[in-house]
């Protein structure tokens, strides 16, 4: 990926030139910092400019070689005062908050070693006026760091835990994968990380670039606090609308859309391509008044459209469905952060509510109106006897299934999708109550080849859904063995990515250290 370095654009105003100052003098030093924001409209980021505060962020004092002497930040009003010595010759503002605990930065590299930053010269009496605009492109690292600032203050709101630092690697025609949430980077300097786009270099104007789209944002910093306060159950891949996919795949991707709307305080989620008039939506999603494409378990939209419903009403989140349940978003999330410590839980929509009902929070009745009143399949969000996802196993069990990421429409209804469809992974949970080996045993029928488009995988993920053993032949028979410790394992049978549909039969068994197999 290429990052392209932004120009840095400065706006200083002031009055008569300043008098010559003396080594060790100080000047009372005063302004205020601003920046460029643009909103959603339906032909992309608005042509129209809000000029906001740079709330919070850092700042220092140099003198004509750079050296530091001294520094401060901006308070909620983007304004400043410090003394600055004789020699002080530039203010230099860093798109960084050190605020309530909170660290949040927007770097130009995918470490977060360089922060964005304007310059501004000290020149003339007077505050100094410190502006970023959006055209020379750095005004986006101010409203990224702000729009963070927003979901960490919530955080701490609801659950009184201040999180861990965490920044965004973001440059103007320099990010251009995808927005994702890139988890603790560099491993093991404990400080996370999102990558969010910033379009094709030059032509912000119709390419997609993030840094105006609050609600994505907000998601990518959604799947950061829940992943530091709950747990991780995705698959990861794609999860167009539309299709009904893997349901861990679902629970994570829509309750970070859920956090965004909450913080945002409405259930509006939009993603812009572009400025108005030549740019337009790739999502426009109203959760209140939207009907599901697909819905159940499956559907990253019930699962968001679920947890607005069970938040909103509570006289912050506006109500327009009248859903009859009006629990808070603080009330969800500590209870996400509380279902995650169950233990052999690996956390889904099903799961969660039934959480809900298990620990009080809402009682089964009120949790069923509420489902039947928004037009969720109420059977299979409150199911009766064991969970439907991941579906329980115990060593000795032979499961027989047939995995299908082909058929159009897929099985389970909606568009059909290879690697991450509902239909094209089958997982099975584990638990493990003693040290030992999992040893597990697929059967495919067919060749299991590519060109038959019989190719299965196997794979053993750990309780946050990461692969500890994987076995990805092109073969009839796929083999894993990997020695555990007691805890919750989940033990996933996939289409190999392609697009393949075949029957399987899958073996699970155990064996304890000194070699006795088990079969429970």
């Amino acid at each position: 990926m290429r990052a392209l370095l932004v120009a840095l654009l400065l706006v200083a105003c002031g009055g008569a030139p300043r008098g010559p100052r003396g080594a060790g003098e100080t000047t009372a030093l005063e302004g205020r910092v601003t920046y460029d924001a643009r909103h959603p409209t339906p032909r992309g980021a608005s042509e129209a400019i809000e000029v906001r505060p740079a709330r919070h962020v850092d700042l220092a004092v140099l003198d004509a070689g750079g050296r530091v002497l001294a520094e401060g930040r901006t308070d909620a009003d983007g304004r400043f005062a410090l003394d600055a010595p004789g020699e002080a010759a530039t203010v230099r503002v860093f798109a960084r908050v050190r605020v309530r605990g909170h660290d949040a930065a927007i770097a130009r590299d995918a470490n977060g070693a360089e922060t964005h930053a304007l310059d501004a010269p000290i020149e003339g009496d007077g505050a100094l006026a410190i502006h970023a605009r959006d055209q020379d492109g750095e005004a986006g690292a101010f409203h990224v760091v702000d729009t963070m600032l927003r979901g960490l203050d919530a955080v701490q709101a609801w659950t009184e835990v201040t999180l861990p630092p965490v920044f965004a690697y973001w440059v103007r025609g320099g990010t251009r994968e995808w927005s994702f949430y890139r988890g603790e980077r560099p491993a093991g300097s404990g400080r996370f990380a999102l990558e969010l786009l910033g379009g094709d270099p030059g032509q912000a104007s119709i390419s997609d670039t993030d840094e105006h789209d609050e609600a994505i944002i907000l998601h990518e910093l959604g799947h950061f606090v829940m992943d530091r306060l709950s747990s991780d159950s995705s698959t990861g891949g794609t999860h167009p609308r539309g299709v009904r996919v893997d349901p861990g795949l679902a629970w994570e991707e829509g309750r970070a859309t859920w956090f965004a709307l909450a913080v945002l305080g409405a259930p509006l989620y939009q993603d812009t391509i572009g400025v108005e008039p030549w740019g337009r939506l790739r999502v426009d999603a109203e959760l209140e008044s939207e009907e599901d494409e697909v819905a159940g378990y499956g559907s990253e939209t019930s699962v968001s459209k679920i947890l607005w419903d069970l938040s909103d009403g509570d006289g912050v989140l506006p109500d327009a469905d009248a859903d009859g349940v009006a629990l808070g978003p603080a009330v969800i999330l500590r209870a996400m952060a509380a279902h995650a410590e169950e233990p052999g839980v690996f956390p889904s929509l099903v799961s969660f509510l039934r959480f809900l009902v298990s620990e009080e929070i809402v009682t089964r009745e009120a949790l069923a109106a509420m489902l039947t009143r928004t037009g969720e399949p109420t059977a299979e969000l409150l199911p009766e006897g064991p969970l439907p996802w991941p579906r329980p196993v115990a060593f000795g069990d032979v499961i027989e299934g047939t995995i299908d990421g082909i058929s159009q429409p897929a099985p389970s209804g909606g568009g059909n999708i290879a690697i991450s469809g509902f239909d094209a992974i089958h997982s099975f949970l584990i638990d493990v109550t003693e040290p030992g080996m999992i040893v597990a045993r697929l059967t495919i029928d067919g060749t299991g080849s590519p060109q038959e488009r019989s190719d299965l995988d196997l794979q053993l993920l750990d309780h946050d859904a990461d692969p500890i053993a994987v076995s990805s032949l092109t073969g009839p028979d796929e083999r894993l063995s990997h020695l555990v410790q007691p805890g919750v394992y989940v033990l996933r049978v996939r289409d190999a990515g392609r697009g393949n549909r075949a029957g399987y039969r899958l073996e699970v068994l155990f064996e304890t250290l000194g070699g006795r197999p088990i079969a429970r």
